[in-house]
């Protein structure tokens, strides 16, 4: 990052996901929806960033998305030793390892975003990285991109994997859609597996 005098400063390091009004991220290993705008919002915001994952998140992907394109995947597995590259992607033991790894390959790059490396899941980093002072490089997460679904006639959606608690004193929302949105084609899954229109709204916290 460069501050308006093209002195060069901190680096910023993100964490973007989406999530249910009622918190869920994820079941059994997947997101219990299916919301374009949402993948295409997350496509727009990491573009050209390193994303940094846990091994379930990657595993999670579809086999047509790893790794992720136009993107450093750096994946974070206790199961690795030292970094190992693989599949197109970077395997690290720890967040620090995976964070050294970012802020190397965020020098190479010059896309516009809101930080400059992301933690896209799952939860575990998540709760680690949110809780941390102490990063390196980045020292703490400074944004968070929010996607917040519900189903358009109010069905639960439930799930065995929780977004983390933003203490919201220590944020601030920047954007904001006022309304949320009507997805034409995404749904969101019941406990039965049955599809529920999605609204979706994405929001912008930064830290205060």
């Amino acid at each position: 990052m460069v501050n308006s005098e093209n002195t060069p400063s901190a680096p910023l390091l993100g964490a973007i996901w989406a999530q249910t009004i009622d918190g869920v991220i994820g079941r059994d290993g997947a997101m219990p929806w299916y919301v374009p705008e949402d993948l295409q919002h997350f496509k727009e915001v990491t573009s050209g960033k390193p994303v940094i994952m846990g091994r379930r998140t990657w595993e999670s992907l579809p086999d047509t998305y790893k790794s992720l394109p136009g993107r450093t995947n750096i994946v974070v597995s206790r199961s690795v030793d030292t970094v190992e590259a693989r599949d197109g992607t970077i395997w690290v033991s720890s967040l620090d390892a995976a964070l050294e790894v970012a802020h190397k390959a965020q020098e190479a790059t010059n896309a516009d975003s809101l930080a400059d490396a992301w933690i896209i899941g799952g939860g575990t980093l998540y709760a680690e990285a949110l809780t941390r002072e102490d990063l390196p490089h980045y020292k703490r997460v400074h944004v968070v991109e929010q996607t917040k679904l519900a189903a358009s006639d109010l069905a639960e959606v439930p799930g065995d994997t929780k977004a983390p608690n933003l203490h919201l004193y220590d944020w601030t929302i920047t954007t904001n859609q006022q309304l949320p949105d009507i997805s034409e084609h995404g749904y969101l899954l019941d406990g039965n597996g049955g599809r529920h229109q999605a609204a979706y709204q994405f929001i912008t916290y930064t830290r205060t």
